[in-house]
């Protein structure tokens, strides 16, 4: 069973008034998808920093949307998701690069539970070991 796990972007493109149709077509297609903890708490983070109440509104109603869309499929971090994080963030800076906290989590995750990482920031998770979809590009 091949799964994905859905970056932030992924999400977050559905909010846009003309969203990517390659994105609504691979989300419609596949029926394997998880979500983080980490996209709820950055599309809180989102939904707090949204200029006008009306967008704000409409943020959260997708973000509970989202919520029950996944339940079930939302996955925690637990201590092997935090301690893989903090090994990845280490690679990357042995390397000269940096990985965000949030990012590497993520990254964690899709390593750990052997999940295709579905993302329009190839270039933040490229050095790691995970597959990488960019659904921007193209549909499956």
């Amino acid at each position: 069973m091949v799964a994905y796990l859905i970056d932030t972007n992924v999400v977050s493109e559905l909010t846009k008034r003309a969203p990517s149709p390659s994105v609504i077509g691979f989300l419609s297609k596949s029926s394997d998808l998880f979500i983080s903890v980490i996209v709820f708490h950055e599309l809180e983070y989102g939904i707090h920093c949204a200029a006008d109440a009306e967008r704000r509104a409409k943020l959260q109603a997708y973000a509970l949307s989202l919520r029950q869309q996944f339940a079930g499929r939302i996955i925690d971090v637990d201590l092997q998701l935090a301690e893989t994080a903090g090994r990845l963030r280490a690679f990357e800076r042995s390397t000269g690069r940096v990985l965000a906290e949030l990012d590497a989590l993520i990254a964690a995750t899709a390593m750990v539970k052997g999940y295709i990482l579905v993302t329009r920031n190839i270039k933040d998770f490229e050095t790691l070991s995970i597959p990488l979809l960019n659904p921007w590009d193209s549909v499956e």
